[in-house]
C-alpha cells in the first residue's frame, strides 16, 4: 500500500512500482503527484506510457481528470487526458488534442478556429524515426530550440506502430493547423524505425515528410535498451542471459525471417538490426528525404549534428540562440562521451553478437 509522503516522494514511488512491474501502483502514485503539481512532466509522461489494465485506468480517470481540468491549461496534460479518454469518448479526446495542439501558438501562426480546414489539424513535416536509446530525446529537444520548429510535447506518439487503428483524424488532431508553412512540425517516435509497416503507412499519409534516424553502436544500444526496460516495465533476468537467449533465437532464423522481423521481446539485439530496418525505409522513401546520423557524434559534437539536421531541413542554423548549451536529455541513453558501455559483459558474448547477428548493422554504423 502506498503511504502518504512529501510531494517529491510520489514520483519516487511511481518509478519504484514501475520497476517492480506494478503499473497500477505506479499510476496511482503518478496521479497523486499530479494532484500536488498538475504540470509535473515526469508524472504526465509516466502515465502516458504505462501499460494499464482498462479497469485500473477507469478507476483513476476521475482523479486524473480533476487534476488536469482544474489546473492552468497545459498541453502535455491535455494530451494525456485525451489519451485516457480515447476509448470511452473519442470525440472529446479529439477536441482535447486539437486544443492542446493550438496552445501557446500566436493566432498569426494558426488557421482561424472557424476555418473548416483547421478542424482536421495538421501533419508533421519532420519525423525522428529512431533508433531507441540513441539520443533521439536530446536531438528532438535541441531542434526544438530553433524558432521555426514546433515539437510535439509528448515526443512519442506511436501512431504508425501502436495506434494506427485510431485513424488519420486522430493523428492530425495532434498537430496545429498552420496558416502558412512558416513552422515545421516535428514528431519523434524511435520505434517507427523497426516497424515493418511503418515506412509504407507514413509514405501513404505524408510523402513529403523528411525523416531523421540516429544509430548507436548496435551492441551498446542493446545493453542500454535492457537497462531502459528494467526501469520502464521491470524487466527481469541477468543481462548476459537475456542477450544470449535472444541471440540464439535470432541465429536460428533465416536471413529473410530476420529481415521481416518487427518487435521481438526483449528487443535488445532485434532493435539493433539497423541494416534490415533501413532497407525497408529506403525501399519506399527517396534518399533525399532520409538523413542517417550517429549517436556518438551527437554525444561529442551536438552543435555540428544539429546544424547538419537544420541544413537537411532547409532552416537557418544561425537562427539558434547564440551561445546555447546542449544538456543531455533522458540521460540513461546519452553519455557525455562515446566510450562503450559494454565493458561489464563477457567479451566472448559481445563478440558473438557483434560478429554474428549484428555484423551487418555494425558495418552500416561504422561506415556512417
Amino acid at each position: 500500500m502506498l503511504m502518504e509522503r512529501r510531494p517529491t516522494g510520489w514520483i519516487e514511488q511511481a518509478v519504484t512500482a514501475r520497476m517492480e512491474g506494478d503499473p497500477a501502483a505506479a499510476a496511482t502514485a503518478y496521479v497523486k503527484a499530479l494532484e500536488r503539481d498538475p504540470a509535473d512532466p515526469r508524472a504526465l509522461r509516466g502515465l502516458y506510457y504505462l501499460n494499464l489494465d482498462p479497469a485500473d485506468r477507469g478507476a483513476l480517470l476521475p482523479s486524473l481528470r480533476s487534476a488536469i481540468e482544474t489546473a492552468t491549461p497545459h498541453p502535455l496534460g491535455l494530451h494525456l487526458l485525451a489519451h485516457w479518454l480515447h476509448e470511452a469518448d473519442p470525440a472529446a479526446a479529439l477536441n482535447l488534442n486539437r486544443r492542446a495542439a493550438r496552445h501557446g501558438l500566436p493566432t498569426t501562426r494558426l488557421r482561424p478556429a472557424e476555418d473548416a480546414a483547421a478542424a482536421s489539424g495538421g501533419l508533421p513535416e519532420v519525423v525522428i524515426l529512431g533508433a531507441p536509446k540513441s539520443g533521439t530525446t536530446s536531438l528532438a529537444a535541441y531542434l526544438a530550440g530553433h524558432p521555426r520548429i514546433w515539437l510535439h510535447p509528448l515526443k512519442e506518439l506511436h501512431f504508425f506502430d501502436n495506434h494506427w487503428q485510431r485513424g488519420e483524424a486522430w493523428y492530425r488532431s495532434q498537430f496545429p493547423p498552420l496558416r502558412s508553412p512558416g513552422l515545421l512540425r516535428l514528431e519523434a517516435t524511435p520505434n517507427y524505425l523497426q516497424h515493418p509497416e511503418a515506412p509504407q503507412r507514413m509514405h501513404q499519409m505524408m510523402p513529403q515528410a523528411r525523416l531523421i534516424v540516429l544509430l548507436r553502436e548496435p551492441f551498446d544500444r542493446a545493453l542500454s535498451w535492457i537497462g531502459h526496460m528494467r526501469t520502464l516495465i521491470g524487466l527481469q533476468g541477468d543481462t548476459a542471459a537475456l542477450l544470449a537467449e535472444e541471440a540464439g533465437r535470432l541465429e536460428a532464423m533465416s536471413a529473410a525471417e530476420r529481415a521481416a522481423l518487427g518487435w521481438c521481446r526483449p528487443n535488445a539485439l532485434s532493435g539493433s538490426l539497423y541494416a534490415h530496418h533501413l532497407r525497408r525505409w529506403r525501399a519506399v522513401w527517396p534518399a533525399s528525404q532520409l538523413l542517417v546520423l550517429r549517436f556518438e557524434d551527437l554525444a561529442l559534437q551536438p552543435e555540428q549534428v544539429v546544424r547538419r539536421c537544420l541544413a537537411f531541413l532547409d532552416l537557418d542554423p544561425d537562427a539558434l540562440p547564440a551561445g546555447r548549451s546542449y544538456p543531455v536529455h533522458n540521460r540513461g541513453s546519452l553519455p557525455t562521451t562515446a566510450t562503450s558501455t559494454a565493458t561489464a559483459i563477457d567479451p566472448a558474448l559481445a563478440r558473438r553478437c557483434r560478429e554474428g547477428v549484428l555484423a551487418e548493422a555494425l558495418d552500416l554504423w561504422t561506415q556512417l
